[in-house]
């Protein structure tokens, strides 16, 4: 099926945008420009940028044109990507900070969720990934050090944790529950967010060898990233 022309408009645009050429604030080409470039109607124009403002890449003011929009980072909710690849396929600089990894006690809670007994000796780490050194993303860890018992031996400065795990632990399973929340003072210092901002918080279960491998807690600034999800039915109709 040949792509209709507003989409490779629309493309067009989102590429330039992604690769800096059209930068935040700048102008894009005007509708005129546009149809002469691609040789089409001003519909079909006024239809990709139409969707392009909707989708947040740019922003229309009456009399001046079309502009960039200040983009805020998406990442996807439904599979385990590395956050370094993400924030480096954005031609961004990744860097990280370890605060906590160590062996501790599972309390009640966390000893249900992992399907152990009450202060049994597991894992924990802590991390604040930023890019261009603007936090993106806190995480707290917990692990069950059966299934991965050389956790605390990692050099999490370069690689991260959810890339180790993955080469160590073969997930089967994945379990997500996104809700937005207030954190507490402590998480907002890490983030540098102000008290009145809510995060986006994605509680996983990751299962491996037919059992919970990890719990974690992945904070998200809200005025930081959005959140995505791809689904699409190879079929051409529903049932």
């Amino acid at each position: 099926m040949r792509t209709p022309l507003f989409k490779k408009i629309k493309e067009f645009i989102i590429k330039k945008i992604n690769d800096n050429i059209y930068k935040e604030g700048e102008k894009i080409p005007t509708e005129k420009e546009l149809v002469k470039m691609f040789n089409t109607s001003r519909p079909t124009v006024n239809k990709a940028i139409s969707e392009l403002v909707i989708e947040g890449y740019v922003q229309r003011f009456p009399r001046s044109g079309t502009f960039v929009k200040k983009q805020i980072a998406q990442s996807s909710i439904l599979d385990l990507k590395n956050i370094a690849d993400e924030i480096n396929s954005r031609g961004n600089v990744y860097s990280n900070e370890l605060i906590l990894l160590e062996e501790i006690k599972a309390d009640e809670n966390i000893a249900l969720i992992l399907n152990v007994v009450k202060d049994q000796k597991i894992f924990i780490s802590k991390m604040v990934h930023k890019e261009n050194d603007v936090p993106v993303r806190f995480d707290i860890r917990y692990i069950k050090p059966s299934l991965v018992p050389n956790y605390l031996k990692q050099d999490f400065i370069n690689i991260t944790p959810n890339e180790y795990l993955q080469k160590v632990c073969p997930v089967q399973k994945v379990n997500n529950t996104i809700e937005a929340i207030l954190v507490n003072e402590k998480i907002q210092k890490i983030l540098d967010i102000k008290e009145n901002e809510p995060c986006l918080l994605i509680s996983r279960l990751v299962y491996s060898y037919e059992e919970i491998a990890t719990y974690s807690k992945l904070y998200y600034p809200s005025s930081r990233y959005k959140l995505n999800s791809l689904w699409e039915n190879s079929n051409s109709s529903f049932i």
